[in-house]
């Protein structure tokens, strides 16, 4: 029969057991401190968000208060009655015209003749 024969140091395999394990432990380590360092990051960028957030709500309430101080936000640039005289001198008074028109097409027929 055929026999093989394997030795087997004990303090070899221990020491390439040990080895393995805190290799593992050193690049799960480097992981996590990494890990750790990425929520750091964005912690930081949350907390410099809420900082521009919270400026930007200061200035809206300095804004509103600054609003409610003043009792007309609408500034006028002409008063209405200027407007209103304007606007009737732009426009012609038609009256006239439609009068002539209707006096004009009393004496032609449907025809046209």
């Amino acid at each position: 029969m055929l026999t093989n024969e394997v030795s087997l140091n004990i303090y070899l395999l221990a020491f390439i057991l040990g080895l393995s394990v805190f290799v593992g432990f050193a690049f799960r380590a480097k992981m996590i401190l990494k890990a750790k360092a990425k929520i750091e990051e964005l912690e930081r960028e949350i907390l410099s968000n809420y900082e521009i957030i919270l400026d930007l709500e200061r200035e809206t309430l300095n804004m509103e208060s600054k609003i409610q101080d003043i009792k007309s936000p609408v500034i006028t640039m002409k008063s209405p009655n200027n407007e209103v005289q304007v606007t009737s001198k732009k426009i012609p008074n038609i009256a006239l015209r439609k009068q002539l028109l209707a006096k004009k097409h009393l004496g032609q027929s449907a025809s046209g003749l």
